[in-house]
């Protein structure tokens, strides 16, 4: 990639992280003739014999000619890393990254929560580095397999900078993909946005009775728990000196009531005994708050609960 103009000729991508996230997106980029190389742990050997099959709302297809890779270090140097691990695997990711980076390769965190793009400044701090927030319902069905819900979008943004060429350009990039990609100026903005969604109904599903979101909405007292949990992230929001329109409350609910029964993220994490990002979720936005003066009972409780109740964190 040419850095100083933006070019996208001879891009080359590596995706780390290729569960759901990362799968869904590597495969779509692929397919709209990026240059993609997978890190692959559990799936690496059904993706050699089987390829990626992705099933959305808008396609269905098969990737047959993926680069499957077990180490970052036959990878080589790219010129975009995509970041789709979940934040309680952060600690792996300055060994996972160092050798496919060189000085200008941009780094991209596809990640929920708080504190992701802040752990990857700390130990990458001259790399470009950009967030996406990703309102999409995605489930990997088994390995090398992954199904999409809800075509959604991606909202971009750039640490430090209000936008860039390189901004630009992978928004673009997204957007050929069928992404449906949009550029925020406000980082921490877009960030805050994407909880008023995941913090209640992540949340509730698991610590409610492991239960998909359909039965959230039926409930009344869990749906009005729901919307208290939006209206305290709200509040923590603006105390941190942010402005999101509350009509987004009143539209989680509606994208909520299309997706019928559906199983978060984190609960498709915790029925598979792996690891739920309690911390980045649920733990980092309560604390923020709190720093700010702000008051959120409700997501103090639910956030107690959920480091009971996921008792595989590490606290």
């Amino acid at each position: 990639m040419d850095h100083e103009n933006g070019s996208l000729e001879s891009m080359r991508i590596a995706v780390v992280g290729s569960g759901a996230v990362g799968l869904y997106y590597g495969s779509r980029l692929q397919k709209a003739g990026e240059d993609i190389r997978y890190l692959l742990r559990s799936d690496y050997d059904a993706v050699q014999r089987n390829g990626i099959r992705t099933r959305a709302r808008d396609s269905h297809f098969q990737l047959n000619d993926v680069k499957a890779y077990r180490n970052s270090q036959d990878i080589g140097k790219v010129d975009l890393v995509i970041v789709a691990v979940k934040a309680v695997s952060n600690r792996f990711l300055p060994e996972l990254l160092r050798p496919i980076l060189a000085p200008e390769t941009a780094i991209l965190s596809l990640q929920n929560g708080l504190g992701n793009i802040e752990f990857l400044r700390k130990y990458f701090p001259d790399n470009p580095l950009f967030c996406g927030t990703c309102y999409i319902c995605l489930n990997r069905v088994e390995p090398g397999v992954v199904e999409n819900f809800l075509l959604g979008s991606i909202v971009l943004s750039q640490e430090g900078k209000a936008s860039s060429s390189k901004l630009k350009t992978i928004g673009e990039m997204l957007n050929r993909a069928r992404l449906n990609c949009r550029i925020s100026p406000n980082i921490d903005q877009m960030r805050w946005e994407k909880l008023l969604w995941i913090v209640p109904f992540n949340g509730l599903s698991i610590v409610a009775g492991k239960i998909t979101t359909d039965l959230i909405l039926a409930d009344e007292g869990l749906n009005r728990l729901a919307r208290g949990l939006m209206e305290e992230l709200l509040g923590a929001s603006s105390a941190l000196g942010l402005s999101i329109d509350r009509k987004l409350v009143e539209r989680q609910f509606e994208i909520t009531k299309s997706l019928g029964e559906y199983s978060p993220s984190s609960l498709l994490d915790f029925l598979a005994g792996r690891s739920v990002e309690v911390e980045a979720i649920w733990g980092e936005p309560l604390r923020q708050g709190l720093k700010v003066g702000q008051d959120m009972p409700k997501l103090e409780t639910l956030y107690r609960l959920l480091r009971i109740t996921c008792c595989d964190q590490q606290f």
